[in-house]
Parts: C-alpha cells; sequence; structure tokens
C-alpha cells in the first residue's frame, strides 16, 4: 500500500549514516513526550541507539516526507520454540501526530514486515493497547490476527528495577 505522500520514502537505517541515529533520537524523544513520560532520557536514548543500531538483533525502519523523518518502527529478532522458527516483534512504532493519517504507519509496518521475512522471519508479534484504534486496524488490515486478549482486555505491564 502506498501511503497518501508522494514523496514519502522508508529504509532501514543503517549505524554508518550519522543521519539516521539523530532522526532516531528526534522521533524517540517525541514519541517519549507524546506518551507523557519522562524516562528514558534524552541522555540515555543518544546512548542506546547506536546500540541497537550495531545490532543484528534489531531494525529500525525510518519514514521520510520530503527528507523529513516522520516516523519510524524498531524491530527485534528472536528465535522461538513458539513458531519453531525465527520471530520479528515490532516493540515501537511512531509517526509524528502532525504527520498522521496519510498512510505512514501502514508503509512503515508493511516495509519492516517484508524485511523480517527476507530475513528468514517466519512470524511477527506485536502487542498494543486495545484502545489504540488507528494501531489496531492497520494491525488487522495487514493480517495480524489478534492472539489473545490479556488481563481482561487491557495490557498490564510490570517492572522491577533490580538496579540500586
Amino acid at each position: 500500500m502506498t501511503a497518501h505522500f508522494i514523496n514519502m520514502h522508508i529504509r532501514l537505517a543503517t549505524p554508518a549514516d550519522a543521519t539516521d541515529a539523530a532522526a532516531i533520537l528526534a522521533l524517540t524523544i517525541l514519541f517519549r513526550n507524546h506518551l507523557e513520560r519522562t524516562q528514558p532520557t534524552d541522555q540515555e536514548f543518544a546512548d542506546f541507539i547506536p546500540r541497537l543500531l550495531a545490532s543484528e538483533d534489531a531494525s529500525f525502519f525510518l519514514s521520510y516526507v520530503d527528507d523529513e523523518a516522520v516516523g519510524y518502527t524498531l524491530l527485534h529478532y528472536r528465535d522461538s520454540m513458539w513458531v519453531n522458527g525465527k520471530e520479528a516483534t515490532v516493540e515501537d512504532l511512531f509517526v509524528d501526530p502532525a504527520k498522521r493519517k496519510h498512510g505512514i504507519g501502514r508503509a512503515l509496518i508493511a516495509f519492516a514486515l517484508e524485511h523480517a521475512q527476507a530475513a528468514g522471519c517466519v512470524s511477527a508479534c506485536l502487542d498494543t493497547n486495545e484502545f489504540n484504534l488507528a494501531s489496531t486496524k492497520i494491525y488487522r488490515d495487514l493480517g495480524f490476527n489478534e492472539h489473545s486478549r490479556r488481563w481482561n482486555g487491557r495490557q498490564v505491564f510490570f517492572r522491577k528495577s533490580l538496579g540500586s
């Protein structure tokens, strides 16, 4: 599916391109702020993004409109006995709120799934909040099945810090 922006393109981010890390950093900060969170800090993102860019177990995909980065998705890869092969997990999908409703998110996910399949993945998975209707529609339209509803239909995520 083509996005409504004629001059949109999507590409795999690379560790060799410093503009990729800068674009991802700006978008992740925008995403964090959109979620009304304060963590991770800007510096924590800046320190961690190059590590992910260099990892064979992760891929960032960037969407550009008029040479401006407007969205990204992040995939992680792992071997899973539950699918008897390699699985891609969509960790993030984010499009600048000012650029939404033009098919960018859908195009990002479709592009990332093509890349995952070419990389040998036999399955892709993700989770999202049941009230995130725009994303849920994208995932269903692209063939994701609602495998299970957890915690009475709501996401519940627990975290415990093991640091000092």
